[in-house]
């Protein structure tokens, strides 16, 4: 009988600790497959084109958001070969605490997606609307949709992390009716300059 629970034992071990080797191995891979993707996306180079690099630079600190990403996804699948390891091992308790992070962790997913999403609008915003563009209220507008972009990208990624989220929709509404109002006022003052010189420029073909 003895014989029978130390092979079971053992048994268990040897799974266990297989599959750990191969999830650590897999999760490896992929993370450096992911941060690959998301360097071919521009990922980093739409972070540096915002300006975040020099902010870290001053701290000695480097900034690569594609590595982070990469990180994220490789530490949800060692997660799962945690869990899977400990209900091998009959370890319950354990084998729950992944669970529950397991289960926790498509937030954090959604959450690394909206702050892409966000870096990449921010970073269009810049270009389609520079002072290029042929009025003086340009960069007041390009700030004020960089600045839009990063408010409600937070809001829902702490809504979205379950962070006070009775708070954050409140908050939402009123940014929301913020925005709109800032929205308006800085579209009508562009508008009102861009028509005076298009009108100047009528006039002078007249003349």
């Amino acid at each position: 009988m003895e014989d029978i629970v130390i092979s079971s034992i053992i048994s268990n071990i040897f799974w266990a600790g297989t599959i750990l080797i191969i999830g650590i191995i897999i999760s490896q891979k992929v993370r450096e497959v992911s941060q690959k993707f998301l360097e071919g996306f521009r990922l980093n180079q739409a972070t540096k084109n915002l300006g975040w690099h020099h902010f870290f630079e001053k701290y000695n600190a480097k900034l690569n958001p594609s590595k982070a990403f990469g990180i994220i996804i490789q530490v949800y699948l060692l997660l799962i070969t945690f869990m899977i390891s400990s209900e091998i091992l009959e370890l319950g308790i354990l084998s729950q605490f992944f669970l529950n992070i397991v289960e926790y962790y498509p937030n954090i997913f959604i959450s690394s997606l909206i702050f892409i999403i966000a870096v990449f609008v921010a970073e269009f915003s810049k270009k389609i609307v520079s002072p290029e563009v042929g009025f003086k209220y340009s960069g007041d507008l390009s700030t004020l949709v960089s600045s839009t972009t990063w408010v409600l990208a937070t809001l829902a990624i702490l809504y979205q992390l379950q962070i006070v989220p009775d708070l954050v929709i409140t908050l939402f509404v009123g940014v929301v009716a913020a925005i709109a109002l800032a929205f308006g006022l800085a579209i009508g003052l562009g508008s009102q300059d861009l028509i005076k010189n298009h009108l100047k420029k009528v006039g002078k073909k007249k003349k």
